[in-house]
């Protein structure tokens, strides 16, 4: 989710657009949004194989189409942070300021996600949950869009947002009610809070490493080495640990955003990877490397649950068998797009990738829509009844993810642009 630098227009085939964001970032991304939002739909689509929905048990050793999107966003996200925050630094950022960014996104995140963890079904509750949710995911949009206009208007907006948060966190209550003015926990932070923590593991590792490939590859097995130990109890016990997994959310996620660093680093102008060529045939190598050391690592999975495929649990091998097949996707996209000039039919899928913020919450605003439809309609629920059967509930899943990256990109030309 890092800030795009200005889109760049189509470049000839055989050269890289000059300057700005390589197409192949947005267009990879997009993709990733839209089988996310697929994935997302198909567990209520009756019939829907095995391979389209999470593993079972959620302890098992392996890993299905759906458990691949998140580590895979991850990874995109590592790839984009050595871009944007060399072009912050180029444009005349200082490293303060730099760094108040980093974590002003970082806390973005963390709040976002905290607020769409936590589901209120308690008693006492003053709000159905459905409408505890627009309101919660309303004042999101609010709060965060990029407005454009007076500094007042702004003000007045954003406000309204983060006023209409204060009021779902007054008004929120948990299974567990304790009484408290706020109810609101942590819990396992979210999605985009787990984005969050890696972003900043990530920017952190960067910024110390700076454009030095080795020290990123040997910061990815150390967070990985971190994984390992946790799972031993190493760090039971610390502050740190009441309040996140350190070995899953700050060890195993941050090093499957570091991996991405490391290919993101090889796109730099400065890299000594001057050429498509050199960069397409490095990034074959490196994905090669990846999906080896998965497949290393996981012959000790007799030895210790640490080195199953287990999207859940964050395993090392389940991170690189993501990463390794994440970079050869990217340089086939690049080698299209960036390289040979392809432009056709990628606009719609770089938008997702642009909006990929707006898009992962205007899912669920659409869904709690639908959901409340049944009341409207004298029982009728439209979303459930398109579920049945399989190839109809198939047809739903892919309209539905069409459906929400076109309202996401029909809203941001109305001025709706998530930004933190």
């Amino acid at each position: 989710m890092t800030a795009p630098p200005q889109t760049t227009t189509a470049a000839p085939p055989g050269h890289e657009p000059a300057g700005g964001r390589l197409l192949s970032l947005d267009v990879v991304r997009g993709l990733i949004v839209l089988l996310m939002l697929f994935v997302n739909d198909m567990p209520g689509v009756a019939g829907t194989p095995a391979w389209l929905k999470h593993i079972e048990p959620s302890s098992a050793d392996g890993m299905t189409l759906p458990d691949f999107v998140f580590p895979c966003f991850l990874f995109i996200v590592g790839l984009s942070i050595p871009l944007a925050l060399e072009g912050r630094l180029a444009g005349g950022a200082s490293w303060v300021s730099l760094w108040r960014h980093v974590l002003a996104r970082t806390a973005s995140l963390l709040v976002m996600g905290v607020f769409m963890v936590n589901d209120p079904a308690g008693q006492g509750a003053v709000l159905h949950p459905y409408a505890w949710r627009l309101l919660s995911l309303g004042g999101m949009v609010l709060a965060w869009n990029d407005w454009q206009g007076s500094v007042q208007r702004t003000r007045l907006l954003r406000g309204l947002g983060v006023g209409a948060l204060v009021l779902a966190a007054l008004l929120f209550r948990g299974n567990a009610s304790t009484g408290a003015l706020i109810e609101m926990t942590p819990q396992w932070w979210g999605i985009l809070g787990l984005i969050g923590w890696a972003y900043l593991v990530a920017c952190a590792v960067y910024s110390l490493a700076r454009r030095e490939p080795a020290a990123l590859v040997g910061a990815t097995v150390l967070l990985y080495c971190v994984y390992a130990a946790n799972s031993t109890g190493l760090f039971a016990g610390l502050w740190l640990d009441r309040w996140i997994d350190i070995g899953g959310i700050l060890g195993a996620n941050g090093a499957m955003a570091v991996s991405g660093t490391v290919l993101g680093a090889m796109l730099l102008p400065t890299s000594r990877l001057g050429t498509p060529r050199a960069r397409l045939s490095w990034a074959c190598i490196y994905g090669a490397c990846l999906l080896l050391a998965a497949l290393l690592l996981h012959t000790l999975h007799d030895v210790s649950q640490v080195f199953i495929y287990n999207k859940i649990a964050s395993t090392p091998p389940a991170g690189l068998l993501t990463a390794g097949p994440a970079t050869w996707l990217w340089a086939a996209v690049y080698a299209l797009v960036d390289v040979r000039g392809w432009r056709r039919g990628t606009a719609f899928v770089a938008a997702a990738g642009r909006n990929a913020l707006f898009a992962f919450i205007l899912g669920p605003i659409l869904y709690y829509l639908l959901w409340w439809s049944p009341a409207l309609l004298g029982g009728f629920g439209l979303h459930a009844a398109l579920g049945s059967p399989f190839a109809l509930g198939l047809m739903r899943a892919l309209g539905f993810s069409v459906l929400v990256v076109w309202l996401a990109q029909a809203l941001r030309r109305a001025g709706v642009r998530l930004r933190v």
